[in-house]
């Protein structure tokens, strides 16, 4: 109901106040003008003297239905130009998408609903009237009756209803709320050596670990958008001069609407304007599109809720890890982090006897798509590498464990130094060892059954004697343990060592084993020019 609408009310109550329903007690209904209702009106009548129609109320359009009403469906019609009533018919609609229903008439009372909200009802009754006035609009009510007569009590028979009503657009709206979250990454990587002594032409492998994880987000960029819809379901021709689109702090939204104000929206017409604005956070408001008319078919207000959920965009979700000397690792995403990457690399061989640092960096970028900032971070790992076993330099030494994984049999790279050792007809691992029958591979790979000496001795013996052949100084008192070693082979085979028996059997498999305890010593670094570093693979 506009506010023009009720600058009558005042003057109404004041002759309510005069006693508009007469005498001094009701006195019993006469059955011919019918029984009260069981259900009363929702809103008490304002007595109105003498004849007003909807014009004299301050209403735009109205409709009469002369006589008593009977029960029915009155289709409406417009109003004429200057909004004074006009009088209805129950023949052929002229506005059959608008109707009012009456129910339950009697001579005084009766029920209606309509299809149009409807802002006031005067029933004429006598020499007056009754108002029933809605705010907001009503679409039907029950109970309805004129004044009582005051010479008996009764209400009086009704002489006409008018309905009165205005046009307005309707307006709805959408409220799309949505904010972006930028997420924060950070990288760190290790490894599990960071100082290696390493003979010339050798390799290590160092493995390494990478892990990248999110350190928390910073939420920003809130904003609204939606749909503005005007809808004109009105028999009329509506004129739009604005609309207007407000969120609750104030804060003005940009609408457009694709048109040029004032915009004459046809009758059954709808017009959809597009609204957007940015909001400082995430409180919930509430969103009011206003729509401005001139003429007859007023305008309309819209309301929706601004409520945030989840983040509408994801900015940096995910990042590229690689690392700048294995390669590609893979790619994280919020959902999978934290991630760990675990990846061996080889540091070495080295031709040249120096000291060396080996640095490689992983590094994170958030590039997946258009939302990403290209947010990048870095952590590398260094491993500090002595390389010995060059011209003067005496080298160091490696245990039987590295040179039997690293022959070109694998399985870790294969080192030059196999390559050395040969004989006629063979060479490298392949080579015969004395009178063992097997290879030097096969004696490094053969455990010692029983605690046969023989075996405990040859791969000490093997391993000396390629250390030394990759440049290890090896001491006198050493260089002489190999030498009685050697003589040993060259007499006896696996199987006489292994079925020793007696005292001289026990002597000599003491001292083979003592032997094999100085080489020991020899290639593990406590005696001699030292141990290099060696890898998981070289476990013995």
């Amino acid at each position: 109901m506009s506010p023009r609408k009720l600058l009558w009310l005042p003057g109404l109550l004041a002759v309510a106040a005069l006693g508009a329903c007469g005498g001094d007690g009701i006195t019993p209904m006469d059955p011919s003008v019918g029984s009260p209702p069981a259900v009363l009106s929702s809103v008490t009548p304002i007595f109105v003297a003498g004849n007003p129609d909807c014009a004299d109320l301050g209403y735009d359009f109205g409709f009469k239905i002369d006589g008593t009403p009977v029960d029915g469906i009155y289709y409406l019609v417009n109003g004429t130009q200057n909004g004074i009533s006009t009088v209805l018919t129950n023949g052929s609609p002229s506005d059959p998408g608008n109707s009012v229903t009456i129910s339950n008439a009697t001579a005084t009372y009766f029920d209606w609903s309509s299809t149009l909200g409807m802002d006031a009802v005067i029933v004429k009754a006598g020499p007056n009237a009754n108002a029933y006035v809605y705010d907001p609009e009503s679409y039907g009510d029950t109970g309805l009756v004129g004044p009582t007569n005051p010479s008996n009590g009764q209400p009086y028979g009704t002489s006409h209803v008018e309905f009165c009503y205005d046009y307005e657009v309707d307006v709805s709206k959408t409220a799309n709320a949505g904010y972006e979250r930028a997420f924060d990454w950070e990288i760190d990587k290790t490894g599990d050596q960071t100082e290696l002594t390493l003979s010339a032409g050798q390799t290590f492998t160092v493995n390494y670990q990478v892990v990248v994880d999110t350190t928390g987000f910073v939420d920003g960029g809130w904003y609204v958008e939606g749909v503005i819809t005007i809808d004109n379901a009105t028999p009329i021709a509506a004129t739009i001069t604005d609309v207007s689109d407000v969120i609750s702090g104030p804060i003005a939204a940009t609408v457009d609407c694709g048109v040029t104000f004032p915009y004459e929206l046809a009758a059954g017409g709808t017009l959809e304007c597009d609204y957007d604005a940015d909001l400082p956070d995430a409180t919930t408001r509430v969103n009011t599109a206003t729509v401005t008319t001139s003429g007859v078919v007023g305008g309309g207000e819209g309301t929706a809720n601004v409520v945030f959920g989840d983040p509408t965009v994801l900015v940096d979700e995910c990042v590229d890890v690689t690392d700048d000397l294995y390669g590609a690792l893979g790619q994280v995403c919020v959902g999978d982090a934290p991630k760990t990457f675990d990846y061996p690399m080889d540091v070495g061989p080295y031709a040249i006897c120096d000291e060396y640092e080996v640095t490689n960096t992983a590094t994170y970028l958030a590039t997946d798509d258009e939302n990403d900032t290209g947010e990048t971070g870095s952590d590398g790992h260094t491993v500090l590498v002595g390389v010995v076993g060059c011209g003067d330099d005496f080298g160091c030494t490696l245990t039987p464990g590295y040179w039997k994984t690293h022959s070109d049999y694998g399985p870790a790279p294969f080192d030059e130094t196999w390559d050395l050792l040969a004989d006629p007809d063979f060479f490298g691992p392949d080579t015969d060892f004395f009178l063992s029958g097997q290879t030097y591979y096969e004696v490094l790979w053969t455990a010692p059954r029983r605690g046969n000496a023989y075996y405990i001795l040859a791969r000490a013996w093997i391993a000396a004697y390629l250390n030394v052949l990759n440049g290890a100084d090896i001491p006198a008192d050493v260089l002489a343990a190999w030498d009685a070693a050697k003589v040993g082979f060259e007499t006896y085979t696996p199987l006489q060592v292994a079925i020793w028996k007696g005292k001289t059997g026990s002597v000599m498999r003491d001292e083979w084993i003592e032997l094999a305890g100085i080489l020991d010593e020899y290639n593990n670094g406590l005696t001699g020019p030292g141990h290099c570093s060696e890898d998981d693979s070289s476990a013995d």
